[in-house]
């Protein structure tokens, strides 16, 4: 009987998570599920409206500096499942199909650069701290940025000009040095 109960209450936690929207997206991308350029276009369309989100509360002054570190690092690791399932879609990235979605990864790119700027502005000295675990993107952004290039994607039509200076003071030193090679501007180094 007790037996019972336990499987009766794994099974309705289970069907929680799978159904549970938010969940349902993680669970995807944790999996690597991302197969068609449709879906990365909508992954990368999430990570730009939760940026924007988060750029615009720290803007009005409502996050504090312990707040808006706990949300970066909560964002970081979403990010980093994100960016993993994109990476490895195998048919995403071809001469024929990677354009198709660059848009939206370049509203990515171009929020997070403005998050960047923004936290520099409002927490001042204490943005280093406040912005570091975003280093933990570094390798995945530069395998994107690096996946978009061997497709035929100009990356200077993803990141805008300031990207390679924004992301080498936060630590994301690989994709800084990468994208400079690219887009132009000093890594920092």
């Amino acid at each position: 009987m007790v037996a019972s109960n336990v499987i009766s209450a794994l099974c309705i936690a289970a069907a929680f998570v799978t159904a549970h929207p938010i969940n349902e997206q993680l669970a995807a991308r944790q999996f690597g599920s991302i197969t068609s350029t449709q879906s990365a276009s909508s992954s990368y369309q999430s990570l730009t409206n939760q940026i924007r989100t988060l750029r615009e509360n720290i803007a009005a002054g409502r996050v504090s500096v312990s707040e808006a570190r706990s949300q970066f690092q909560s964002f970081s690791r979403q990010a980093t499942s994100t960016f993993s399932a994109i990476n490895g879609c195998s048919t995403c990235f071809t001469s024929s199909s990677a354009s198709s979605f660059s848009e939206s990864a370049r509203q990515t790119y171009s929020e997070f650069d403005s998050l960047i700027d923004t936290s520099n502005r409002v927490y001042g000295q204490q943005a280093p701290t406040v912005l570091s675990p975003f280093s933990n993107l570094d390798s995945h952004f530069k395998q994107n940025l690096n996946l978009f290039s061997q497709s035929g994607v100009g990356l200077q039509s993803i990141v805008p000009p300031t990207f390679t200076n924004n992301l080498s003071r936060v630590g994301l030193s690989q994709t800084a040095n990468y994208a400079s090679h690219y887009v132009g501007g000093s890594s920092g180094f």
